[in-house]
């Protein structure tokens, strides 16, 4: 009866054991990705505020060509402009 109890003993060792390895390996996997979503998250918000600043960039430059070019212009020539290319919304 001992012998059975000191295999059943070891039997269960193993599979304890077998059980806290895969344990292990999926805390480390997990581990591994959060930490390659945190830096895919990182990542995506870089990109974002990259965009965020190149477009206003743009909008920045174009307003300062639109002001030189009105700038520029005549008083009549700026009436004239804005009568034909701006219209009230719902205006027509």
């Amino acid at each position: 009866m001992t012998k059975l109890k000191a295999i059943l003993t070891c039997i269960g060792l193993l599979i304890m054991l077998v059980l806290g390895a895969f344990g292990l390996g999926s805390m480390r996997g997990r581990e591994k990705a959060e930490a390659q979503a945190d830096k895919q998250r990182t990542d995506d918000a870089l990109a974002a505020t990259k965009a965020v600043a190149d477009r206003r960039a743009e909008v920045t430059k174009e307003a300062s060509n639109a002001q030189q070019t009105v700038n520029r212009m005549p008083c009549d020539d700026v009436d004239r402009e804005l009568r034909e290319s701006w219209k009230r919304p719902g205006g027509g």
